[in-house]
């Protein structure tokens, strides 16, 4: 029977009910097959951005900055999901509109330039592989980052700091003094949070007194420490090493650490109570506890700037800490010209022959 006009209601709406059904059909077909394209969209510049990340890893690039720039790529890429595109579309009006976009959010100046820093390096590493024109990202102004001053504390409180570290290890029960023969054998019902104290003081001697980052601390050997040359070997940024002195006072730690460290397949210098090397955020939230003990609020960095600024204001010269801090750039280094007003005002008259004819 062929519908038309003049048939029964019933046919009609029989119809039309058959014609709704294929358009419902039509459509869930054709949202199906634009999930499976966005999908495979989604799939393929997903594997562009690790392809970038392992190429990252591959330099050996600073773990830290690979957890840097992973987070920016996932970013960049949701961003470029919610427009409709993928990374093979970077072109250089998308740069600009996610720098702006990245301006009209809540980070950062320094944030959102280390993202556009990023956006940048995958255009480049898009640009290597063919996928998009080199200079797509050209010409992307950033914000101008704050010059802010580090965060340091005086020579009184690194004082205050260590001495509350040392004596917490005592109060625990650790010997009068610390005696480098100090047997790992010892088995005092406290050892373990000795252990951790001890382990606590000569992390906190090292971080001041040579100056590291805490992932410099972090990947320290054993063999890393040269009694014969009273030095340490540093694996900086950028696989590059450096030789940093330590003083008696850091080796005595690092010495009465050794005796009681636990036994360990790894020879990391500094291991967590299950015998793992040490992590970042491990040396944070130690630092930040042993801070809270003397009533001090500081982080691992705090005592890296600390170690730079006291250098100077004893009068070291800058480009001595640039080496001992690993810096690739004076310029770096030159934030610690900041000494305090009173250092400033003591070297002046001590030094200026105006000065000295007025004392």
């Amino acid at each position: 029977m062929i519908l038309g006009a003049g048939q029964p209601p019933a046919f009609e709406y029989q119809a039309k009910v058959r014609d709704h059904t294929r358009t419902r059909v039509d459509e869930a077909k054709a949202k199906r097959q634009t999930k499976r394209q966005q999908s495979a969209s989604s799939a393929g510049y997903t594997r562009q951005g690790d392809a970038f990340i392992a190429a990252l890893e591959r330099r050996r690039v600073s773990p830290h900055t690979v957890r840097a720039y992973r987070s920016d790529m996932t970013q960049l890429l949701a961003w470029l999901e919610d427009e409709g595109m993928n990374a093979a579309q970077l072109d250089r009006a998308t740069c600009r509109r996610y720098a702006s976009h990245l301006a009209e959010g809540d980070s950062s100046p320094s944030t959102i330039a280390r993202k556009v820093t990023s956006m940048k390096a995958f255009v480049g590493f898009l640009a290597e592989a063919g996928v998009v024109d080199r200079q797509a990202a050209d010409g992307i102004r950033t914000p101008r980052r704050g010059r802010s001053l580090p965060s340091v504390i005086s020579q009184q409180e690194a004082e205050r700091l260590l001495a509350g570290s040392r004596e917490a290890a005592l109060r625990c029960g650790f010997p009068g003094r610390f005696q480098s023969d100090f047997r790992a054998e010892f088995q005092g019902e406290n050892r373990d949070e000795i252990c951790q104290r001890i382990r606590e003081l000569a992390l906190l001697e090292v971080l001041y007194g040579c100056g590291l980052r805490s992932a410099e601390v972090c990947s320290l050997e054993i063999a890393d420490v040269r009694r014969d040359q009273s030095m340490l070997i540093i694996h900086g940024k950028g696989e590059k090493t450096r030789m940093v002195p330590y003083a008696p006072a850091t080796l005595e730690a690092i010495d009465a650490w050794l005796a009681i460290r636990p036994a360990a397949k790894t020879q990391h210098l500094f291991l967590t109570v299950n015998q793992n090397p040490l992590d970042t955020s491990d040396v944070r939230r130690i630092v930040r506890l042993a801070g809270q003990r003397v009533g001090l609020q500081i982080h691992t960095h705090s005592l890296r700037h600390s170690c730079a600024t006291h250098l100077m204001e004893n009068g070291a010269d800058i480009r001595a800490i640039q080496e001992l801090l690993g810096h690739a750039s004076i310029t770096t280094t030159q934030v610690y010209t900041h000494v305090s007003e009173a250092h400033l005002k003591a070297a002046y008259n001590g030094a200026h022959p105006r000065a000295k004819e007025n004392a």
